[in-house]
């Protein structure tokens, strides 16, 4: 069954729904019987007869991600209920601003706030959004088949705040075209001992990266490239770093006591490795975002992209894609912690729903966000051609539709890269924490400071932003995260 943790009461419309017993017994079942889903749509029908409701209008901050798809869900929703959900697209960089101006201005306006889940911990402690466990405990959401490096990011400090319906985790992908060539076979064999794929480790990817990075008008392998074919391709910008730096660090970022541990000799290392293997990636990297990076990943100008799994998807379904079919999915790849080799695979986006504490109809917005991300109803969402969610759940493993979208090589290998799937910062002032990392990183990529300097000035910079938010208060929700596993190492490992 699933992991939430009741904390509350249940909510007001129990009562309701004991007399109306009879009536929900004999209701039809609802889409693939999933009774999640049903529960939400009869729990929120039932608070409609209530309160006198013949129709209600909710309100969401939508990343702009999701705005071709959302539309299709809204819209059944409404049908199922008369509850219409209007959404407002928003690009994902101005959302947290927008939540936490609620927070002072508390207009209600939103009713549900979409966004990464680590933009949760801010509006928790900015009392914008709200704890949903009452409403859980009616609702009985099921979320297993989810890695503990997902499901917690749902939970701040032991309290269901979020939902969550995608597995950004980093993934890594190759061309597989390139390496199923014949004479790349037989070159990279007599080069390295072994045939190429997937690499074991981080510094295996940088050797692949060095051995396929190709320049323009290079004849390799039988095949003249007349664009150059860059052995890699990652997120290495301001606002991106921080979201893969955490593939190279095999272990927690912060003791117990929330000292930071990134000027360690581990921490010093995963700096070097991170910033090593940009020289194989485009000149201007260091300004690319998403837009940049799916369509040149798509131009087949690149041997490897870690990166956001819907890149596999892009790969396969862009009509300008010059890479469908051509992609092998490989899970995030080893690095060194204390000796032992260990897998992190970082959560880097994802999103998830939260409800705005001002909002006029907070368990209504309960209901959708149940509904949404319920089993049969989330693996439509993954499923959806326009959609922009990622497979997470162990039921997308048999789902066809979702086997159809990302190919079913692609959908085992990021499921086995779930159960490595690592949670970022889960504590207030995060962007805080990630923009002195990011910060410090382009200076090291851009050869200003050594790796040693730059572990000194972030650790500084974190200690600062952890005085000036409180250290006791860090120290709790720190605490309470890596207990949960979302962090995937525990204090012992240390």
């Amino acid at each position: 069954m699933n992991s939430i943790r009741p904390t509350a009461p249940a909510v007001s419309v129990i009562a309701l729904l004991f007399a109306a017993s009879a009536t929900l017994a004999v209701a039809p079942a609802r889409a693939a019987d999933d009774p999640v889903a049903d529960r939400a749509v009869q729990l929120a029908k039932a608070y409609m007869k209530k309160n006198n409701l013949q129709t209600v209008e909710l309100n969401m901050l939508l990343n702009s991600l999701f705005r071709n798809a959302i539309g299709d869900f809204s819209a059944r929703w409404e049908k199922l209920t008369n509850i219409k959900v209007v959404s407002t697209p928003l690009g994902y960089t101005d959302i947290p601003s927008k939540i936490m101006a609620e927070s002072v201005a508390k207009t209600g306006s939103f009713d549900i706030f979409n966004d990464f889940p680590y933009t949760m911990p801010d509006a928790v402690g900015a009392k914008v959004v709200i704890p949903l466990d009452k409403y859980a405990a009616v609702g009985k959401p099921d979320f297993s088949g989810i890695a503990d490096g997902l499901k917690f990011q749902q939970y701040y400090n032991g309290h269901l705040y979020n939902f969550v319906l995608d597995g950004d985790h980093i993934i890594l992908a190759l061309r597989k075209d390139i390496l199923d060539n014949p004479q790349v076979k037989k070159d990279y064999q007599a080069k390295f001992g072994k045939q190429p794929g997937c690499p074991a480790t981080m510094d295996e990817w940088e050797q692949m990266a060095a051995y396929f990075n190709t320049k323009s008008g290079d004849t390799r392998w039988g095949i003249k490239f007349d664009k150059p074919m860059y052995g890699a391709l990652a997120y290495r910008s301001v606002n991106f770093s921080y979201r893969h730096f955490p593939a190279y660090y095999g272990g927690l970022l912060f003791d117990k006591d929330m000292n930071p541990q990134i000027s360690t000799p581990e921490g010093i290392e995963a700096i070097k490795k991170f910033t090593s293997i940009v020289k194989y990636m485009p000149e201007d990297v260091q300004g690319w975002g998403t837009p940049q990076i799916y369509p040149f990943w798509g131009s087949g100008q690149a041997f490897s992209v870690m990166s956001f799994p819907s890149i596999v998807g892009y790969s396969n379904s862009n009509p300008k894609s010059e890479v469908k079919g051509k992609v092998l999915s490989c899970l995030i790849p080893t690095v060194t912690w204390k000796g032992k080799q260990v897998r992190r695979a970082p959560q880097a986006a994802g999103t998830g729903y939260m409800v705005n504490a001002y909002s006029k109809h907070p368990e209504l917005a309960y209901y959708f966000i149940q509904w949404l991300t319920s089993p049969s109803i989330g693996d439509e969402a993954i499923a959806h051609p326009k959609g922009f969610w990622d497979p997470f759940r162990k039921s997308n493993l048999t789902n066809e539709a979702i086997l159809k979208r990302f190919g079913k090589q692609h959908v085992d290998t990021t499921m086995e890269n779930s159960d490595y799937a690592v949670s970022l910062l889960m504590i207030e002032g995060n962007y805080e924490y990630f923009k002195i990392l990011d910060n410090n990183l382009a200076e090291v990529m851009n050869g200003n400071m050594k790796p040693e300097e730059a572990a000194k000035k972030i650790e500084a910079g974190w200690n600062r932003v952890t005085e000036d938010i409180g250290r006791a208060n860090q120290i709790k929700a720190w605490r309470s995260g890596v207990d949960s596993g979302m962090y995937g190492a525990k204090f012992s490992d240390m």
